[in-house]
């Protein structure tokens, strides 16, 4: 197999426990800070309709077992559990990610990681180990795509081949057993529909992540008793660049390089909202002083946008005007300015019918590299300010501090906040060799 898939035989290597080397502190802890802001965005999530109405058919679907639902008191099957807690990170769209991966791997691997490494029993410094290793593999696989062959930028379409590598990693599966789980996961991943997977309807499956999730941990169980796939999917096919896939691997790691979110709405939105709230603080602007908000970006934004206001909370967290609204109005966007009762809100529907949004052929050119947009606010006394934001707060360059994270998360969480917080970053190994954190 070496011989016939040497590209899909190198990834395999890495994932295997036996090759790993240990990983430096730097990384472990920029792996609980992605791992506390996975939790911390699931929190938020099962307050959302959408996570309700799915809950309803919880035992019908998946049975009835004793692993956690994270924010909640309520518990299900390992596969359910792991389904619903990525289910739950991806609906409030407040879930870090990755420029390279143009998506958002932890919302996947981090589920799947700390729900099965619980159910296997093992330590806390294991699970950390393999959120690092199924981020890795998500992204590469994202980021080795033919690019003239992306038909979607959804998360569900590579995010199973990432679970499928954690639950490799955490099965201690063989490079043969890996490869297949792999294959197999490449197979299982959601297709998705192509370019804005129909968000700007309000669609609650949104990237398909909790299907993808589900499909990683499949394949890599199958896998194991012996269930081959394709393995060839990568050496002789060319849907991949296969020396993206494997370069510089295990030279370090792309979970240091993530980004985080500041605002819970598309990353493809964050610059504008940042060069917003830029120009009003800078000039000390009320809203009610506004008459007119200019917005140019790159053209993949405009195509969120549905109706003119947006009609449930999914549609809002793409809606540009909606979410500028928000952010201009209190200072952020939050899942609660997502609310019936804040849709409704005359305020918000004000600033949306003063917005005009364009797409700029020079911001165009710059995406998905970069997220750069500009806004223009005008006043009633005829007095213009504007900002240009080229990337999105809180990316690689410009991580949030702990303090700034942990912010985020104590709004998500609520009184549980500082104990979960600590039982992530001080984890450590109990007698029956379980981790200690109690989410």
């Amino acid at each position: 197999m070496e011989t016939r898939a040497p590209f899909l035989y190198k990834i395999a290597q890495l994932i295997s426990r036996s090759n790993l080397t240990s990983f430096d502190p730097k990384t472990i802890h920029q792996a609980n800070r992605v791992i506390a802001d996975t939790v911390g965005t699931a929190y938020s999530g099962v307050r959302t309709s959408a996570f309700q109405i799915v809950l309803k058919n919880k035992n019908e679907l998946f049975g009835r077992g004793n692993h956690k639902i994270w924010g909640m008191d309520e518990t299900s099957v390992l596969s359910g559990a792991v389904f619903y807690n990525t289910l739950s990170v991806s609906l409030t769209d407040f879930d870090e990610g990755h420029r390279q991966a143009v998506g958002h791997p932890a919302s996947l691997v981090v589920p799947a990681a700390l729900s099965l490494g619980e159910y296997l029993s093992l330590p806390f410094s294991e699970i950390q180990k393999a959120v690092i290793i199924g981020y890795e593999i998500a992204t590469r696989f994202s980021k080795a795509r033919k690019r003239e062959n992306i038909t979607t930028y959804a998360s569900g379409r590579w995010g199973a081949i990432g679970t499928a590598a954690a639950v490799a990693y955490l099965l201690d599966l063989d490079i043969v057993q890996t490869i297949h789980a792999l294959s197999n996961a490449a197979v299982l991943s959601p297709t998705m529909l192509g370019g804005s997977t129909d968000v700007s309807t309000g669609a609650m499956s949104k990237e398909g992540v909790a299907w993808a999730a589900l499909s990683g941990l499949q394949s890599a169980l199958l896998a194991k008793d012996g269930f081959v796939g394709p393995f060839l999917f990568v050496d002789e096919h060319d849907d991949y660049n296969k020396e993206i896939l494997v370069e510089g691997l295990g030279e370090s790691w792309l979970i240091c390089s993530n980004y985080f979110k500041p605002y819970a709405c598309c990353r493809w939105l964050h610059s504008a909202i940042e060069a917003g709230l830029n120009t009003i603080r800078e000039h000390q602007i009320t809203p009610d002083e506004i008459i007119k908000i200019e917005v140019s970006i790159f053209d993949r934004a405009l195509k969120l946008i549905g109706d003119k206001y947006p009609e449930n909370f999914v549609q809002a967290q793409f809606h540009l005007p909606c979410c500028l609204a928000c952010a201009l109005l209190y200072d952020g966007v939050i899942p609660a300015y997502f609310s019936v009762e804040y849709l409704k809100n005359n305020k918000i529907q004000a600033l949306i019918d003063k917005t005009i949004i364009k797409a700029d052929q020079n911001y165009t050119a710059l995406f998905p590299g970069q997220l750069p947009s500009r806004v223009i606010i005008t006043l009633k006394r005829g007095n213009s300010y504007s900002d240009e934001v080229l990337s999105a707060p809180w990316n690689a360059g410009s991580q949030p501090s702990d303090e700034e994270l942990y912010h985020k998360f104590a709004g998500q969480v609520g009184d549980k906040s500082e104990n979960l917080w600590d039982s992530i970053f001080r984890s450590h190994t109990s007698t029956r060799g379980r981790s200690h954190i109690r989410i």
